[in-house]
């Protein structure tokens, strides 16, 4: 995802450019309803989008609830909060690259406030998670070739 630099130093644009492609069909129907509604094309396909994640349910850990509901739970501008996020309110959707990240929290006692990991995310110290976060990274993608989950250390050798 690429993000748009302001032309003031530092700071970032609160938009995203993503590039689709779409049926002919269904862009010349984003036109018309652009037309009718008098708002842009990124505006009609922004609506779309808001509308179907307003209908769409999703099964999460708190049960049924919309992709408008989850995504209100899960959003964080903090990329490790937001992976946290996800990994207790809908673990099904993630990646396998997201779940071998989160088997190597869960395997790692550093991360943990009880002697091994539980259900409860009020025993993950999620500070020190955030704090070593880039590390935890690179050491998963280290070992992303390995056939079971190598455990993190937060204590340098």
């Amino acid at each position: 995802m690429a993000t748009k630099t302001s032309k003031r130093t530092g700071e970032t644009s609160t938009t995203v450019s993503v590039g689709i492609r779409i049926d002919p069909k269904i862009k010349f129907a984003l036109d018309m309803m652009g037309r009718s509604q008098k708002r842009s094309l990124t505006a009609v396909i922004e609506w779309a989008i808001a509308t179907a994640m307003s209908q769409q349910g999703i099964e999460s850990a708190r049960g049924p609830r919309t992709v408008d509901e989850i995504i209100d739970s899960i959003w964080s501008t903090d990329e490790a909060t937001r992976f946290l996020n996800m990994c207790f309110e809908v673990p099904s959707l993630m990646t396998y690259d997201e779940m071998r990240l989160w088997d190597t929290i869960v395997l790692s006692p550093d991360f943990w406030t009880t002697p091994q990991a539980t259900e409860y995310r009020n025993h993950l110290s999620e500070f020190i998670v955030r704090d070593h976060w880039d590390k935890l990274k690179e050491h998963v993608d280290k070992f992303k070739n390995s056939p079971s989950v190598v455990p993190y250390s937060t204590i340098p050798f």
